[in-house]
């Protein structure tokens, strides 16, 4: 019996393997739906003619039909942090003609991948992840499926770019303004447990204190999550120990309000008895009494930056950035332990 070998036709997934170019650059190269670079354009061609690839209706199944929304995923939505990178964002993406859908979750780990297939199956073009403790083997699963980019993380993969500050630096310049005022009882009220932020910033605290040569004191760390009320909380057992210390390096500019709140009623004056310093600068933080000594994050371009990337990553390309860097904002929440 005679059998005749059919070769298979090659397929545009095969072209955007072969052009090193993701199947939506091939699809928008035929489509002409919008502005391929001539680098990759030239790519596309090449491997058409080796694989003699003739365009069918497969190109137009490459990729679904853009429904223009963007899925957000943030697990703290009440912070200041959050909505300050949620406006420019959502600013950005209007001028392109997108709309932004939030997911909103906890800290609960559990609950991450929920919100992550609830985007999906509601059909998000992309998705912008804001900071967070999400694993990021989730991250990476997602990207298989749709461009993510993911704001406070450090991954490599395909279809993903992430935004990463140096928390560390953050932390340990904190903590160096803190000593070069010479202080060297410092305290640290620390953000959530095992979320990398806090982790990293408390890794920049010992380090500051480890070069100073200050002593590490266990007693003058405590466990919080971020939030206003646990600086209060956190603070008002640091009183109550009666440890001696004479600075706060709060995990961030809430856990610093609340901190402070907790120092004035119990007869503490802030800086004259006891700096405190923050991790963020929110809009709020200058004007806050004592005005807030603490590191600034770009928060505004961290949004607007974001926002770029993920428009970049849905035409197939990957724009370079360089976040500006975290800086100290020194203000009138600390002061010199000798004056």
């Amino acid at each position: 019996m005679d059998k005749t070998n059919k070769t298979k036709a090659p397929t545009a997934y095969e072209v955007a393997k072969l052009a090193n170019v993701s199947p939506s650059t091939v699809s928008r190269y035929f489509n002409r739906s919008s502005y391929v670079s001539n680098d990759k354009a030239e790519k596309i061609e090449d491997a058409i003619r080796l694989l003699g690839y003739r365009p069918q209706v497969d190109v137009d199944k490459l990729v679904k039909t853009r429904s223009l929304t963007i899925g957000v995923l943030v697990q703290n939505p009440d912070s200041p942090y959050t909505s300050s990178i949620l406006i420019d964002i959502e600013k950005v993406l209007d001028e392109h003609g997108y709309s932004i859908l939030m997911s909103v979750n906890s800290w609960q780990q559990r609950l991450v991948s929920h919100s992550l297939d609830y985007l999906l199956k509601s059909d998000v073009d992309a998705i912008i992840i804001i900071s967070g403790n999400v694993d990021k083997k989730l991250i990476v699963k997602c990207a298989e499926k749709i461009p993510v980019v993911a704001v406070g993380y450090d991954i490599e993969g395909d279809n993903i770019q992430s935004l990463a500050l140096d928390n560390t630096l953050g932390g340990y310049l904190a903590t160096l303004h803190l000593i070069q005022l010479g202080h060297v009882n410092i305290a640290h009220i620390k953000g959530l447990a095992n979320h990398h932020d806090a982790t990293s910033r408390f890794l920049g605290y010992k380090k500051a204190l480890s070069e100073a040569g200050v002593a590490y004191k266990e007693k003058l760390v405590l466990e919080g999550d971020f939030g206003i009320k646990t600086g209060y909380d956190k603070t008002v057992d640091l009183i109550q120990s009666g440890v001696y210390f004479s600075a706060i390096f709060a995990a961030n500019d809430l856990t610093a309000f609340g901190a402070i709140k907790a120092l004035h009623q119990h007869g503490f004056k802030v800086p004259e008895d006891v700096s405190v310093i923050g991790f963020d600068d929110l809009p709020m933080a200058p004007y806050f009494i004592p005005s807030l000594s603490t590191l600034r994050q770009p928060l505004d371009e961290i949004g607007a930056i974001s926002a770029r990337c993920i428009l970049k990553l849905l035409c197939g390309e990957v724009e370079t950035v360089r976040l500006p860097p975290i800086c100290l904002k020194a203000r009138d929440s600390t002061k010199s332990l000798y004056r």
